[in-house]
């Protein structure tokens, strides 16, 4: 009798993962520890704790620092709390974090089912079942649907006035599609921003936009909206003046809708730029020429960059090509080139066909030319940052604009009393253009004017 119990008692000590690094000593109450050989009490009901501790701060097991990382992961996993007990397996709490992974890192579904993924798995925590794609994908959509019914929770419980930011466009199959973003500052006054609508319309008209969003904020139960940001389509200025008739419906606009309509800064200043750039002058079409030899094949962009090395130039990048509509490429691409100047120039002596090539357009890039980049490229730069820096999203960038818009005006003016004509020339045409935008005040948000008084940095 006594027989069966102690070989029930040993059973269900064996349950335990401690067995897996001790040896149990028969008739002694002890167990061996693998690594060190160190004897730890396991008398009957004292359970393995003991076991455990001795694992902590045994110095032979080889994984105790990986034990640690994966102890404090796992309480940080769940709800931040620590856990006093051993690190335990848990297959649904490992499947969110695979579908987490994927969605953060934009991983296509079918990599589940590779070999190799299989593999590694299999090497790191062999209890986990690993799912299959379609599995997996079901596991990325309840994520969505269980974060999606805590955000309406919170828009419920807390209604905050949220800033939208919306955008259409049309896919190279011909679909159109919008998407609807959300701005809102917490109760703890952190800046939070919601992807609430991705989806595809039948169109592009004022109707079919203004639509889609009053049904978008329907559906998450939002009414106090502050402005919408969009840019300057006159489709969506039409869109914005129904919507405004929605929400006013709704009684739930400030000053009747007079702050809603927000243009975007960023595409302002990109029409702005694309206006100068229309003509752009023969020096960059040269630059932009050598560039081009330069990438067109491997065996060219070896020998620039022998010439590079010959030079001594520390620059690590490489030229990079630019789209010619695209002005922000142009940037880039003088910027690169600015920097291997000296390599191009040596280029015209190492290879002969780069001469040849380049006769057969505007020429070879003179030194004029890189001055005249040179002098060019400021001006670009100015508006290339601000950019950048208005397009942020996790970050206030209201405050910044007035400044930001009369810094540029005022270097526009700089550029429009150039000696050179064609910089002159560049400048009145993105004057113009600006005075379209941003010549009438009135035409202006008030908003970005009272987010800039508010900054105490420009007082």
């Amino acid at each position: 009798m006594s027989s069966s119990g102690d070989s029930n008692v040993t059973n269900r000590r064996r349950r335990s993962t401690m067995w897996e690094h001790f040896k149990e000593i028969p008739n002694q109450e002890k167990a061996e520890c693998l690594y060190c050989g160190a004897l730890i009490g396991c008398a009957s009901g004292q359970g393995t704790s003991s076991m455990h501790h001795h694992l902590a701060r045994c110095k032979e097991y080889p994984y105790a620092d990986a034990g640690k990382r994966q102890r404090s992961a796992s309480s940080q996993v769940v709800g931040g709390s620590s856990s006093s007990g051993p690190w335990k397996f848990d297959q649904d709490a490992s499947r969110k974090e695979l579908a987490i992974m994927f969605i953060l890192s934009e991983l296509p579904f079918k990599l589940v089912e590779h070999e190799g993924f299989h593999r590694f798995v299999n090497r790191i925590q062999p209890k986990f079942l690993i799912p299959s794609r379609n599995t997996l994908r079901h596991d990325c959509y309840d994520l969505y649907m269980e974060e999606r019914s805590k955000l309406k929770k919170y828009f419920s419980e807390t209604s905050p006035r949220v800033c939208l930011t919306t955008d259409t466009w049309t896919s190279c199959q011909n679909l159109s599609y919008m998407c609807l973003t959300a701005h809102f500052v917490d109760a703890d006054w952190k800046l939070q921003k919601k992807i609430l609508n991705f989806c595809q319309i039948s169109g592009h008209s004022a109707e079919i936009i203004g639509k889609a969003i009053e049904k978008c904020l329907t559906d998450w139960g939002i009414h106090s909206v502050f402005s919408i940001t969009v840019d300057n389509a006159s489709s969506n200025d039409l869109g914005v003046q129904y919507l405004k008739k929605i929400l006013n419906s709704w009684n739930s606009l400030l000053l009747r809708g007079e702050l809603l309509h927000m243009r975007c800064y960023a595409h302002i200043l990109s029409l702005i730029v694309r206006d100068g750039l229309k003509d752009i002058n023969d020096s960059i079409a040269r630059i932009r020429s050598a560039v081009r030899y330069v990438r067109s094949s491997p065996s060219r962009l070896r020998k620039f960059k022998a010439c590079v090395e010959l030079e001594n130039i520390e620059s690590k990048s490489l030229v990079c090509l630019d789209v010619e509509t695209r002005w922000n490429s142009t940037y880039l691409m003088l910027e690169s080139a600015l920097k291997l100047e000296k390599a191009f120039s040596n280029m015209e002596f190492r290879d002969s066909k780069y001469a040849q090539e380049l006769s057969k357009g505007k020429g070879l890039p003179t030194s004029e030319d890189w001055n005249y980049a040179r002098r060019f490229l400021p001006f670009l730069k100015l508006f290339f940052d601000t950019i950048i820096k208005v397009s942020g999203s996790s970050y206030v960038t209201s405050n910044n604009m007035a400044k930001d818009v009369y810094g540029i005006y005022m270097m526009i003016e700089r550029y429009h009393g150039n000696e050179e004509q064609s910089l002159q020339e560049m400048a009145q045409r993105m004057k113009t253009k600006f005075h379209k935008y941003f010549g009438n005040v009135n035409n202006i948000n008030l908003t970005l004017f009272i987010a800039c008084i508010l900054d105490p940095r420009h007082k």
